[in-house]
Formats: C-alpha cells, structure tokens, sequence
C-alpha cells in the first residue's frame, strides 16, 4: 500500500505573496496535512463516496464533445472581432485554445491582440454549481492537455469566499527556486503557497507531460481536500471552516494553452440552471429573443431567434447580442408546463435562408388560435456597430389552429405597423386578446420602434387586419408590455432609455388601447434597482386576478469577458391584488444557494400563467451570461 509524508495538521496556514503576474514567488510552504499526527497515511485510505464508474454524476463533455448545455467556453475573442480566430477551437479530440500569452515576449505585439493580459480571458466552466463546506462532498474531473509546464498558474477554481470574495485555486507554476514547476494552492486569495516537494508531494513535471492528455481530479470531502493527476496524489489538506456555499468548477487556462477533451462532475446536491434552448444547439451560434404562449391544449411553445453562420467575424461578436446575419424563428414545445422540453427544435421561418428572421412576438385567442408575428430586416456595419437599415424591414405574420403543429403562409403586414420614425425592434414578446367590455375579442401587440417610442398594434377581426394606436407620451419609452385590468382598462408598464427616473414607467388606456395616457413613475414598491428601467419586463395576470410583473433589478459585466457588455442580473416578480396601484415584491427567480456576488443573468423574456395558478417565465439567461441561451424559471 503506498504511503505519504505529512506533517502535523495546525490551524494555521501561511500568507503567501503574489507577484504582479499572479505568480507565486520562490516560497515553499509546508500544507497542514489531513491528519493530527506524524503517522504516515495510506493514499487507499482517503474518502471516495463517489462512482468509480463515472455514471452517477453528469459529463460535461465526453469523449471531446461538449454539451453546451452543461459547459460554457469562455474566450477572448467571445466579444472581439480578430479574423477568424477563435479563442476555443473544436477540434474531434475536444476544444483546444489557441495560444495567447508569449512567455518570452519581445513586446506586448508578441501576445495575443497585442494584449499582456489575454490570458485572463479563457476558461472552462461547469454549468454546475457544487456544494462547499462542512458536510459537503463533490468530485471534479477534466482530462486536459497542456501545452507547457513553465511559469502559467493554470490550474482548477474550487470555490469563492463569503467572508473575501477570492476564490480557492489548485494550480501548477514555474517560478521556484528549484527551476522546477511546483503545484501551489491560492485559498481564497489570503492563504497558500507552493507545494513542498521536500515533503513529498510530487513535482510538476513527475506527474505531467506537455501534449499528452491528463487525467485530473478534484475531491472535497466534508472539508478534506485532495487532488490527483493521472492517479497519483499530488496533494491533500484539511480545509479551514467556510460559510457553505455553492460555486461552478472551472478550469483555469491562465498563461497555459490547453486542450480540453473531458469533464466530468457529481455531487448528490449539485444542481444547473434550467435550459430549454442553449448556444450552439443544432449549430445555431446563440438562441435568443423568446416569446412563449399557451396553446388550447395546455402546451407550451416557445418561440426564440436562432443566429448562426456569421459571415464575419463582426457578425460573430453582434450576435451575442441582437440579431444579424443567418437568423431564424425557431420553437420548442412542452407537454409538461414547461418541465420538459422537445430535444428537436422547429424552425418557423427562416430555413434555408440567410436573411435576418428576428424580434418573435406572439398572441392566443381563445378561440385556440395562435398568432406570430416577425421581422425580415438587414443592415451594415458602420465600424464595429451594426446599423440597421429601417427601410428595408418587412413584418410578417403566420398563425396556426392546431396547437403549433402546422403554420399558415406568412401574411405581409408591414403597411399596418411600420412607423416613419424608426424600424420595429425587440420588445415585450407577448400581445393580449381583450376579454370585457366593448372591445372583447380586440387584438393587442405593443411594439417597440428604434427611435424608443411605443405604439400598439390593433385588430379587431382576429388578426386579419392591423392598425396603430397612438404613440404613447413620454422620453425614449421601450419594451411595453401590457395587461387588460379587471375594471377594462389596459394597464401598460414600459422601461425607458434615460438614465433617470431610476423606475419603470406606467400608462392606461380607457377605450381598448387607442389611445394612451402620458407614462408617468410606477408604484415606488416596484423597486427595480438602479438600472432595472433601462431592460425589458413582462406584465401579465394570475389566476385569481392578480397582477404580475417580471422585471431584473440591476445590471453587471463579466470581469472574465474582453469587451463584455452590460447585462440585466436578478429578476424579482412583483404582485399586486389593486390592480396595479400598488405592488410587492414576491421573490427573485433565483432562489437557490450561490456564492458571495453572484447575481443571475437575465436579458429579454416572457412568461405565461398555468391552469394551477403557477407562472412559467422564458427568459435569455445562463450561467454566466444571458448569451448562453434560454432558461425557465417557475413561480
């Protein structure tokens, strides 16, 4: 039976200095070990409560193919237009990155984009999060190549403190004494330093070989921590005492160029977000922009723009946030209130073409009809910005009385809708059908125009033809989103693009969405934060009358992402039993146990209300970013 040295375990470790480059400086320290004495301990003795098999967690990517729905590749170029090179390049064996950091650089031209810090932006991610702390167990397997040993600090992220926000790294560096590369531990960004191979612990370069595929593992154990590479152990310790929490394990290129093959993970506790559309699923780079109805026989169908075959590099980067180039409609269906979703998507419109299919807007009837409304439109890049071009737009709609089954020929509409001051774009992707009143059976879709005002669509033989109401007053008004109120008044509330008032705004309409009174401040107690008025929302109402409002509450960027763009984070619904005079806030959608400053992404959405009262809400989301494709949400 092999054995190891260890050393007595101490509650105390180490500070440990960092260099500039974030590598550790010629600093050995001795790592408490797992145990209380100086006995040898046999490695066969550590705890394994996991499948040998590999079969009772989940693969992330098996066999170099990944699932995308359960694994996110970041990289530099994700938001940066450089050619044609990619950051992640798929290849039969997995996703290999191209090299960014020169290790011997003549001058900042010699990395990647010129920029010394490209190394920064590659990672690995599970969509996984796993649990941390006392009583905590999960196991974390990735077979990776890398392309040197020397000085990178590439390594494995455990886990994010409560108590300082720095994460808990196992990594490997080239900056000893010794000249060899050593393993290193960064806990929390307060305490580590290198392994000490004069304790036993292997080096670098006994366990590793550059270009040749290794298998490593990550097992934390009720705050015993080890880790293994191609099976031997490289290191163990017993973990100081953390607040739990729950984080997603990376893997972390850092000044390395890799090749990932596989990754696995398993937890009894581990959980993902809710994906019914992902990025990359049936080649369709980003799935974004959802509308979601009810049809007559309870299922559900959501609808999303699927954006593929960039023709540039430009069209790449725009992608991830509006539609351009190859775009098509696409829908899924549920059968299950949106628990389970079809594995095959269907395109609406759009197939084998490479015009620009977008901004999906959907209205039921009860009569079971079901009514879609989209936009052909194409534009140019002025610079690095795409402008669309308002004249060329074309709305069509299409419908379908079976449930989604079958589609009627599109229907042109752009006459009805157009107006002269800018081009429709994305907004609230659901219109209503009055119910009371004078105006039972009226259509309802509130649009968006480019200039950030907002009309409504109007049609009062059931889709057939359409006209505009009026504009409804107010300063750079978006994304209304309306509700037919118990009294008959339609209730609008809209964000707008101004940096103040910090809320979203309101408007009523007295004669079945003609005309619209001047936007005014909602109820202070819809409390969207400081930039929730800038994002898109979703009003509807619940089963006993209520009236629910969607609506993210504050915004962030990826530190992580090159050029990341501002996104809408944690979305809360608000209820009101007044109508809409005043509101409370029920609970974010997010409710489940995270890491200290993790806020869930959340971009444009829509949302529809089950027989049970329950609300299902479709939302661009993920893991880490609203790019990553469409989530679901249930309240």
């Amino acid at each position: 039976m092999k054995k190891i040295k260890i050393t007595r375990y101490v509650v105390f470790l180490l500070w440990i200095s960092l260099m500039v480059t974030g590598c550790y400086k010629e600093e050995h320290y001795s790592f408490p070990g797992p145990y209380e004495n100086d006995d040898e301990a046999p490695v066969d003795s550590l705890p394994f409560p996991f499948d040998k098999n590999k079969e009772a967690g989940v693969w992330l990517m098996k066999d170099g193919v990944p699932d995308y729905s359960k694994i996110l590749f970041k990289g530099y170029t994700d938001y940066y237009a450089k050619g044609d090179t990619l950051s992640w390049v798929t290849r039969p064996d997995g996703l290999h990155m191209v090299p960014h950091y020169n290790y011997y650089p003549l001058s900042n031209a010699d990395h990647f984009a010129g920029d010394v810090n490209c190394y920064k932006y590659n990672w690995a991610y599970s969509k996984y999060f796993v649990p941390m702390g006392a009583g905590k167990s999960f196991y974390f397997y990735a077979k990776v190549t890398f392309g040197t040993l020397n000085g990178t600090a590439a390594g494995m992220v455990m886990g994010k403190s409560w108590d300082t926000g720095g994460t808990f790294l196992f990594g490997m560096d080239g900056n000893s004494t010794s000249g060899e590369p050593l393993f290193f531990i960064d806990l929390y960004g307060t305490l580590g330093g290198s392994v000490d191979p004069d304790l036993g612990w292997p080096t670098v370069a006994q366990v590793l070989i550059p270009g040749v595929p290794a298998d490593m593992e990550v097992v934390i154990h009720d705050e015993l921590f080890y880790a293994k590479i191609n099976g031997t152990l490289v290191f163990s310790f017993k973990l100081p005492h953390e607040q739990n929490f729950f984080f997603t394990p990376q893997v972390r290129p850092w000044r390395n160029f890799i090749s990932v093959h596989d990754m696995y993970i398993e937890s009894s506790e581990m959980y993902t977000i809710d994906h019914a559309m992902h990025q990359q699923e049936q080649g369709y780079n980003k799935i974004q922009a959802p509308a979601l109805a009810r049809a007559a026989n309870g299922n559900l169908l959501l609808f999303a723009e699927g954006r593929s075959n960039p023709a540039s590099a430009k069209e790449r980067v725009a992608q991830n946030t509006i539609p351009v180039g190859d775009c098509d409609i696409i829908m899924k269906r549920s059968i299950d209130g949106g628990m389970t979703w079809d594995d095959q998507i269907q395109v609406i419109a759009g197939a084998s073409e490479s015009s620009t299919f977008c901004y999906p807007q959907v209205i039921t009837t009860t009569d079971g009809k079901i009514i879609l409304q989209y936009s052909v439109i194409s534009g140019s890049f002025n610079k690095n910005t795409y402008v669309y071009d308002k004249n060329s737009q074309h709305i069509y709609l299409t419908e379908s009385s079976d449930n989604g089954t079958t589609w009627s020929s599109p229907v042109e509409i752009t006459s009805s809708v157009k107006d002269v001051a800018g081009y429709i774009k994305n907004g609230n992707a659901h219109g209503i059908e009055l119910q009371s009143g004078a105006y039972s059976k009226r259509l309802l879709m509130p649009l968006t125009y480019s200039n950030n005002s907002i009309r409504v669509a109007i049609s009062d033989d059931q889709g057939q033809t359409w006209r505009l109401s009026k504009a409804v007053g107010g300063s750079k008004l978006q994304y209304g989103s309306i509700v037919e109120l118990n009294d008959g008044r339609i209730m609008m509330i809209s964000g707008h693009a101004n940096t103040s008032p910090k809320n979203k705004m309101v408007s009523y309409s007295t004669d079945g969405g003609e005309n619209w009174s001047a936007a005014k401040n909602i109820a202070a107690d819809v409390a969207t934060g400081s930039y929730g008025q800038l994002y898109p929302g979703v009003v509807l109402k619940g089963r006993n009358n209520e009236i629910l409002f969607v609506n993210s509450t504050n915004r962030e960027s990826d530190p992580e992402t090159k050029n990341s763009p501002n996104y809408p984070v944690t979305p809360v619904m608000f209820t009101s039993t007044d109508d809409g005079l005043t509101f409370a806030s029920s609970s974010p959608l997010f409710m489940r146990e995270a890491y200290t400053g993790y806020n869930a992404p959340f971009g444009f959405m829509d949302a529809v209300v089950l027989d049970d009262g329950s609300v299902v809400i479709a939302g661009e989301g993920g893991v880490e970013s609203p790019a990553e494709g469409i989530v679901i949400y249930r309240k």
